[in-house]
């Protein structure tokens, strides 16, 4: 018998046994139980089940976001996925309208980003519709000249993320230094933060920028020329970003030498709000990595 219902803390271990099915070598950070309680502690999850067995999934973490300068709730849709011996039976797209209407009343307007292409017709069958695609940035560090001004940045409090995702003290905490297996630096300076991890990419040895906010260019400039000359020295080959075009960094980025790679990520949207609709769907999305559960 096929069941759909929301799940709970008491699922984790059934969640965990269907990633594994789904996806047993990708993220393998994701199939600890401890990856997991830190991503849902606070966020909500829908289940599929068959025989008391998972067999599909997807999560929503809040978000907040600024839209055209008022503040609203969202939720980032997350761990799409469906047990391979039950794919093609419409049971992703009907778990996904059970989620969206137990949602809607939460929040303003619910974010996805897709990689997956077998993902996207149940998703914009129940709303999430494409509204940009943002690029993989890459810059070589391996052969890379060296930069200047490598001395450490001076501590300083931590800034809000520049753009539609707002991010307070407590949030910043959660994202970037309670993760029990992603471990990020966070450097700092007057005016400007920076955020990256060091990671494997597509094979190769990566320093991912994850976020960078400021209120003083010229110090996150001085920040991302940093970040690349540490990842240099401690053997990365490359640095990566993932940025929306409409992002104000996107310039610090290419003057940096960072280019456009062939990997993009498609955000989806899903506005529960009507009121928000045209300001959303026309809205400057300033994402980067760390609005994303992927790094």
């Amino acid at each position: 018998m096929i069941e759909y219902r929301e799940g709970s803390a008491a699922d984790r271990d059934a969640v965990l046994a269907l990633r594994r099915r789904c996806f047993p070598d990708d993220d393998l950070e994701k199939q600890d139980p401890r990856f997991w309680d830190w991503e849902f502690g606070g966020g909500r999850l829908f289940l599929t089940t068959s025989g008391g067995r998972a067999v599909a999934h997807i999560g929503f973490v809040p978000q907040t976001y600024a839209v055209g300068g008022e503040t609203v709730r969202g939720a980032l849709a997350v761990d799409a996925m469906t047990d391979p011996e039950f794919r093609r039976q419409g049971i992703f797209r009907t778990l996904m309208g059970v989620a969206r209407e137990a949602i809607r009343g939460d929040y303003a307007l619910s974010t996805a980003w897709q990689i997956r292409k077998t993902v996207l017709p149940a998703m914009r069958a129940n709303g999430w519709e494409p509204v940009l695609w943002a690029p993989v940035l890459a810059k070589p560090l391996l052969f890379a000249r060296g930069d200047g001004g490598s001395s450490a940045p001076r501590p300083h409090r931590s800034l809000a993320t520049l753009g539609m995702t707002i991010r307070g003290v407590q949030d910043l905490r959660w994202r970037y230094e309670e993760n029990p297996l992603w471990k990020y630096e966070i450097a700092t300076t007057t005016g400007a933060r920076i955020v990256t991890r060091r990671t494997t990419l597509k094979g190769f040895d990566t320093l991912a920028i994850a976020d960078l906010a400021w209120t003083d260019r010229g110090g996150a400039k001085a920040l991302l020329r940093q970040a690349c000359a540490r990842g240099k020295a401690a053997g990365a080959t490359l640095a990566a970003a993932l940025v929306t075009l409409r992002h104000p960094a996107l310039p610090l980025f290419l003057g940096a030498g960072f280019l456009p790679t062939p990997h993009r990520f498609r955000l989806l949207v899903n506005v529960f709000d009507p009121n928000l609709t045209p300001r959303v769907t026309r809205g400057r999305w300033a994402l980067l990595w760390g609005d994303t559960d992927h790094l």
